[in-house]
């Protein structure tokens, strides 16, 4: 019995060490599944949290803000940084970090292929560098991103289900990590969690900002087409411009047709007095103003060419037109009123109706963006709507002003007037002070030929579009150089004809009402600067320019007076000067002879004479008229007539006998050549020769 109790106690002791080794390897079995367990807790609960946080909100900001919260939980990292790709730009811009580096949120870019984050965008491969991580060529140092001068690196691209590029998530440490496969599973997951959740916030983004687009569109359109007032209609369109653009600040300026300058009529912000202080008119040159409406090409890197707006960021106090050419760009920003420093981004369209710019509408925002195509096509529309309505407004504010203007000068000029006080009241509230010396001055300007030269012999018909607009253009010049020259001057435009309340202005001029009339030295003033502005007017060739002046006026009944002055010189003048400045003073004799030149059943033999003179000249091509008129004029005076034509004596003599031979009267009387030179003169002013 003893020698078979041994071996039993052997077996139970071996089987008894096995059955622990056993339990042991249970336990640790048990303790890794445990373990595996609590990973994949984790990993659900944080995957859970992740899914929670992508179907919490539709704001692409928070929900990427929260995915890279998770992220740092999840693995561990010092820094996680998530890009999105621009595709207009070609650039990957930084949309989400952890802190301490997400401030730098909007202000960092890659492009494609630089670093690694930019490596894997062009890939889409995912890159797991454990160590050593900044000897790996591929790495690119961003400094305001490298404060802890990261060891490890896992970088994952962001794709869509049709595997295009939407961004690049990046997790970095300071020190060597493992990233282990747990690690890299949740991170590629969360990848395309993030990516079903960016597209559908930027899907709810642009269907949001649509909707908002449609219906601050609708009450734009309702705002444009109201009875509003011109500058309330411009406040209301600043205000849903701002709101439509999602700009910090709108500003309408307007041409100032009267003084060429670009006027602020309205602004839609929270700017403070200061602020306003710094908006200026500026100066409105049109060739500048066609640049602004000129199509413009790129001249920038990833500048876009979806618009006629120029664009511009930095701070526009040295601003660079993003897609437009250097020339538009320094024009463009000499447009700018507002150069505060404060607002980054500028997007600008012009008022443009046919083809008169109107002004500018410009939207600054405080944070730098590069405006896409699609808001400066908006921008476009909204200006090009605004600018319709801008011009009906001007045209209805016109039609009032013109007949506010053509009452008061029917009655001024008419002497209709039933109160002086009351007529002079109504003067000032059009800028017009009659306590001062005024002069009538009648401008005529008459279309030219059909055709006009073109160089080289060439010619072209002339269109009524463009007798309109050289029209339009001589009443801008005259309206504005008067202004400045002649302030207080008040204007009139009637069928071609321009009529002029010119404010006479002298030399120590006092203050007080009823002064003295001007001289004749204000009168030469005035004349001598007529003359360069109609020689100014006739550098356009569709245009003949002529001017008529009365003499001054200091009481009300002279103005009656003084235009029919410059009507009379106006018309005299045409028929004596053809183009050119008359004054009253100027006509002579021939105001006396105007009216009988043209009583066309006025005959005597002394026309008849000089008729068969002028008929004589046009067959044989001689000048014999011209020349008995010098004779004439120097009363028969040989040396003299011969010297003043340029010729010999003996030539003189033979011209003289060919004349009298053409004339029935003796030539020699002197009792004839005073109804001699008046039938001459006659004859000129039915004829319209000089």
């Amino acid at each position: 019995m003893v020698s078979r109790t041994a071996p039993d106690r052997a077996g139970s002791k071996r089987q008894a060490e096995q059955e622990h080794r056993e339990l042991e390897e249970l336990r640790r079995e048990n303790s890794r599944l445990r373990e595996v367990l609590a990973t994949k807790s984790q990993e659900y609960a944080l995957l859970n949290e992740i899914i929670a946080a992508v179907g919490s909100t539709l704001k692409l900001d928070e929900i990427l803000h929260r995915l890279v919260a998770a992220i740092v939980r999840a693995v561990s990292c010092h820094a996680a940084f998530l890009y999105l790709y621009d595709t207009e730009h070609e650039r990957l811009v930084l949309a989400s970090a952890s802190e301490p580096y997400a401030r730098f949120a909007g202000k960092i870019e890659l492009a494609l292929g630089q670093g690694i984050a930019g490596w894997v965008a062009t890939t889409l491969e995912p890159v797991i560098l454990k160590e050593q991580a900044r000897s790996d060529p591929r790495f690119y140092v961003v400094p305001e991103l490298d404060r802890e001068e990261f060891q490890s690196v896992m970088t994952v691209p962001i794709v869509s289900r049709e595997r295009q590029l939407i961004g690049v998530l990046s997790m970095n440490t300071a020190a060597p990590a493992t990233f282990n496969e747990e690690q890299q599973r949740f991170v590629c997951n969360t990848a395309a969690l993030a990516a079903g959740a960016i597209e559908n916030a930027r899907l709810y983004e642009h269907t949001r900002r649509k909707l908002n687009i449609l219906t601050s569109l609708s009450v734009l359109s309702q705002t444009i087409s109201s009875s509003l007032y011109l500058d309330e209609m411009l406040r209301s369109l600043a205000a849903l411009t701002a709101q439509i653009m999602e700009a910090d600040l709108c500003v309408i300026m307007l041409v100032d047709q009267a003084r060429g300058r670009l006027t602020v009529r309205a602004v839609a912000s929270g700017l403070t007095e200061r602020e306003h202080s710094l908006l200026q008119s500026q100066e409105a040159e049109r060739p500048a103003l066609e640049a602004l409406h000129e199509p413009v090409s790129n001249a920038s890197p990833g500048a876009s060419t979806g618009g006629p707006s120029p664009a511009s960021t930095g701070p526009l106090d040295n601003a660079v037109s993003l897609q437009s050419g250097e020339y538009q760009a320094l024009t463009f920003e000499g447009f700018n009123p507002l150069k505060d420093g404060q607002h980054r981004t500028l997007l600008s369209a012009p008022l443009v109706s046919g083809t008169e710019h109107l002004g500018l509408i410009n939207c600054y925002f405080r944070k730098a963006r590069r405006p896409s195509p699609e808001d400066q096509a908006l921008l476009s529309t909204i200006a090009n709507q605004a600018a319709i309505a801008i011009k009906n407004s001007q045209l209805v504010d016109l039609l009032t002003q013109k007949n506010l203007v053509k009452a008061f000068f029917d009655e001024l000029l008419g002497g209709a007037y039933e109160s002086e006080e009351a007529l002079k009241q109504r003067a000032k509230l059009l800028g017009c002070d009659l306590e001062r010396p005024h002069v009538v001055v009648l401008f005529e300007l008459l279309p030219a030929e059909d055709s006009i030269g073109i160089g080289a012999g060439l010619y072209r018909t002339l269109s009524e579009e463009e007798r309109q607009t050289a029209y339009k253009r001589a009443c801008g010049l005259i309206r504005r150089r008067l202004q400045e020259v002649y302030p207080g001057s008040l204007l009139y435009e009637q069928e071609r004809t321009l009529t002029c309340l010119v404010r006479l202005t002298q030399e120590g001029e006092p203050a007080a009402p009823h002064t003295a009339m001007p001289g004749p030295a204000s009168n030469a003033r005035l004349k001598s600067w007529l003359r360069e502005l109609v020689h100014q007017l006739h550098q356009d060739q569709t245009l003949h320019v002529a001017a008529g002046i009365g003499n001054p006026c200091q009481q009300l009944a002279d103005y009656r007076r003084s235009a029919a002055e410059a009507r009379e010189a106006l018309q005299m003048g045409r028929s004596l000067n053809g183009d050119g400045v008359t004054h009253f003073n100027d006509l002579g004799i021939y105001r006396y002879l105007y009216k009988i030149a043209r009583m066309d059943d006025l005959r005597d033999s002394y026309q008849d004479q000089i008729a068969r003179i002028a008929h004589y000249d046009r067959r044989k091509g001689t000048d014999l008229l011209s020349t008995l008129e010098t004779y004439l004029e120097c009363a028969g005076n040989l040396t003299k007539t011969s010297s003043r034509l340029f010729v010999h004596r003996n030539t003189l003599i033979q011209r003289l006998e060919r004349l009298q031979s053409l004339c029935e009267i003796d030539l020699q009387d002197r009792s004839n050549w005073l109804s001699l030179q008046v039938a001459i003169k006659v004859y000129k002013l039915r004829n319209n020769l000089p």
